[in-house]
């Protein structure tokens, strides 16, 4: 894949992380944020694999940390959300 390919996959992944921080940031639809977080990572790491440029490897890594913690404030926001139900129905 050329460089050229990878800065356009780049900028496809960080469109969609954008919109998965908005839904995150209004807790909601957080089934489909941990989902797209799950498939965006794979991604990145995907093209993390490959041989770029020292700036596009430090993008994909900045990157990758911040699907990290996205997903992991998605499953705890998940988890209250849970617990919350079990309350309320008692």
């Amino acid at each position: 894949m050329s460089e050229e390919d990878v800065e356009k996959c780049l900028k496809e992944i960080e469109a969609d992380v954008f919109y998965c921080e908005g839904l995150l940031n209004r807790e909601v639809r957080l089934d489909l944020v941990k989902r797209m977080l799950e498939d965006l990572l794979k991604d990145v790491r995907n093209l993390s694999a490959q041989k770029l440029p020292d700036e596009l490897k430090a993008r994909l890594s900045d990157l990758e940390l911040k699907i990290r913690i996205m997903y992991h404030r998605a499953n705890a926001l998940l988890s209250l959300q849970e617990e919350q139900g079990k309350y309320s129905s008692l």
